[in-house]
């Protein structure tokens, strides 16, 4: 039976052989690390789209051929669903480009504010009357 790490820690139980010699993934909470994987994939989905337009347009070009050679309208059809995808995909990477840049703080923005609105107040009813009286003297509430 597998020991759960927490648990032993917890009842200060010794380790096995092998935890000792296990090594456990450090976890990275840097946000330099969620810059680079939020670089990355957008490099990833960029690639991908352009790739995907690219083989389209060879693949359309060669519908368009076959369409005309055989003059069926299932041909057609297929063509026209093509384009439309290949003009959706386009579309996608453009979407990609704007998101990727709401994502960048802009240069001169500096650091980002945020706003919580979800503020609770763990008191009576008199004492924060109080301190908003106390708040229209002038003076500043404290936390």
């Amino acid at each position: 039976m597998k020991n759960i790490p927490e648990l032993d820690k917890l009842f200060d139980l010794p380790l096995t052989e092998e935890e000792k010699t296990h090594d456990v993934p450090a976890i990275v909470n840097d946000s330099t690390q969620r810059d680079f994987d939020q670089d990355e994939d957008y490099q990833l989905a960029r690639s991908t789209l352009r790739g995907l337009i690219h083989k389209s347009g060879d693949t359309l070009d060669q519908m368009i051929e076959l369409a005309k050679s055989s003059e069926h309208p299932r041909t057609y059809e297929v063509a026209g669903q093509l384009i439309k995808t290949v003009a959706d995909v386009a579309k996608d990477l453009l979407e990609l480009q704007k998101r990727a840049k709401d994502l960048q703080p802009s240069k001169n923005e500096g650091p980002r504010s945020v706003t919580n609105n979800n503020v609770v107040f763990a008191g009576s009813t008199a004492e924060l009357l109080k301190m908003l009286k106390k708040n229209n003297d002038g003076n500043t509430i404290e936390q």
